[in-house]
């Protein structure tokens, strides 16, 4: 069976889908970012959210 970049991402979120440092890191990492990066210009995405680390939040701010 096949799954997703995002399914993929979204296994690895807690129960509150916010991704652990260690796995939100890779994830922008994966496509070249940082948090910094995220924060620096973080679009129409919370701060609430990217301080949570959530894993859809990070996931439409790259773009998925």
């Amino acid at each position: 069976m096949f799954i997703s970049y995002e399914d993929a991402v979204l296994e690895v979120a807690d129960e509150n889908d916010n991704l652990s440092l260690k796995y939100a890191t890779k994830l922008l990492a994966d496509h070249g970012f940082t948090m910094d990066d995220v924060y620096a210009d973080p679009g129409d995405v919370s701060p609430i959210a990217l301080d949570e680390r959530n894993a859809y939040a990070l996931l439409n701010w790259l773009g998925y």
